[in-house]
């Protein structure tokens, strides 16, 4: 006659083994999860500083045409930046830091009224984003 705990002998070593595969399994799918979480974070965070850069470029060249109050000697400056030469701001301030706008100007004129399109493109490392900015004068 057999003993009863003869026949379980042996069945922990499986069981743990099979407990440590299933439990790195889980680490390393966890690992991967946390690793794209980083790499999206930092993307969002160049998508906006990017918007902001691109923004930051359409606002100069605002400025040159319709100059604030204070800065007078800007008065009669056309906006800089033709699509065969658009102008390229590069900025050093933080938060865009390694950023850079192009900038480039179309005048339209349309039934009597005169349309000026801004295209500003701001870029942070491999991200791009690209705001228009219309108005008349």
């Amino acid at each position: 006659m057999r003993n009863p705990q003869s026949a379980q002998i042996g069945i922990g070593l499986p069981t743990a083994i099979f407990i440590i595969t299933v439990m790195a399994l889980m680490a390393v799918a966890i690992n991967q999860l946390v690793n794209q979480n980083a790499q999206t974070f930092e993307e969002e965070v160049n998508l906006t500083r990017a918007f902001y850069a691109a923004e930051s470029g359409a606002g100069f060249a605002m400025n040159g045409i319709y100059p604030p109050e204070e800065y007078p000697g800007y008065a009669g400056t056309s906006c800089a930046g033709t699509p065969g030469t658009p102008v390229v701001y590069d900025f050093t301030v933080e938060g865009l830091n390694q950023c850079s706008a192009t900038v480039h100007c179309t005048a339209v004129s349309t039934g009597g009224s005169n349309y000026l399109t801004i295209e500003s493109a701001g870029s942070c490392g491999e991200v791009t984003r690209t705001i228009q900015v219309r108005t008349s004068y």
